[in-house]
């Protein structure tokens, strides 16, 4: 595994199936809608670019979660341990366990016609597989949107200053960066 810079390859390896690109179900938005209830039975969709890609139908008892669907034709459901945590100002928050590890996690990704968390599924996220240019490139994208427009009503200017001086920091690593990209491409600067 190369250890990043600008030569071609180098960066984090980007083999790993991408969370971005997998099916996966999120209690927390199923508990947002109301779905999760004793006794509940529900479709979720998933669709990309407004075309269905898939389906899986969920019942809701009292301490699982019971994953209805099929993969090339076979049955594979999956029994899922559902556990909540109470919350400091009342209430609960529901949480899956993994089938794997056993460690509570809010998202389940499907791989290999079956569900787990993404550690245990072997996925990573898009900007784990980016090179440190990469990475220094989202970073002053992101601090750009937030310093842009000004300080906004109800924001401390203490907080902005902050993010004005870390904008500042990255912008600079950005420049350098992007030098160091384009004389690995065969740009030299003019003096």
């Amino acid at each position: 595994m190369g250890t990043g810079g600008a030569r071609y390859g180098a960066g984090r390896p980007a083999h790993k199936l991408k969370a971005e690109q997998s099916m996966r179900v999120d209690i927390r938005d199923w508990h947002r809608r109301g779905l999760l209830w004793d006794g509940a039975c529900n479709t979720w969709w998933w669709s990309r670019g407004g075309e269905r890609t898939g389906a899986i139908t969920f019942r809701v008892s009292e301490d699982t979660i019971k994953l209805v669907y099929s993969v090339d034709g076979v049955d594979a459901s999956q029994q899922i341990r559902k556990v909540n945590t109470p919350c400091h100002y009342g209430g609960s928050r529901p949480w899956f366990e993994c089938p794997v590890c056993q460690n509570r996690t809010a998202l389940l990704y499907m791989r290999f016609s079956r569900f787990a968390c993404r550690k245990c599924q072997g996925i990573s996220y898009s900007t784990q597989s980016g090179s440190s240019h990469d990475r220094v490139c989202n970073l002053y994208h992101r601090l750009a949107a937030l310093v842009e427009d000004g300080k906004p009503k109800g924001q401390r200017w203490a907080t902005f200053n902050r993010l004005e001086d870390r904008f500042q920091r990255v912008s600079d690593a950005f420049d350098v960066s992007l030098c160091w990209r384009l004389e690995a491409l065969g740009f030299k600067p003019k003096n």
